[in-house]
């Protein structure tokens, strides 16, 4: 009976295991994650690469535009995005990733 019951108890420390980590998309030239964090609020993460003749005011503006985009899609066109980077985080450019939060209403 004993060996039944470790076998249960190791199936269910199997099963019930920690969460795998989000593993980035690639849309074009924009990688992202997107995680839940609460019924209707959302965290996502960009990261672009460079193009070739690129600054880091047209990136950071794709990545917005990406954003904007991928939160209507989550939350059926009625969200507020708002940007996660805190002001304690040096700024560090050129600017080659994002982080939003997004609340769908």
């Amino acid at each position: 009976m004993d060996a039944v019951l470790r076998g249960l108890c190791f199936f269910c420390t199997v099963v019930t295991g920690a969460p795998e980590p989000a593993i980035p998309r690639g849309d074009g030239d924009i990688w992202f994650s997107h995680e839940t964090i609460g019924a209707d609020t959302h965290v996502l993460r960009l990261s672009a690469s460079d193009l070739l003749l690129d600054v880091a005011s047209a990136r950071r503006e794709r990545l917005d535009a990406f954003a904007r985009r991928l939160a209507a899609e989550i939350c059926s066109d009625r969200f507020e995005l708002f940007d996660a980077q805190r002001a304690s985080w040096p700024e560090a450019p050129p600017t080659y990733a994002r982080q939003y939060v997004v609340r769908c209403r």
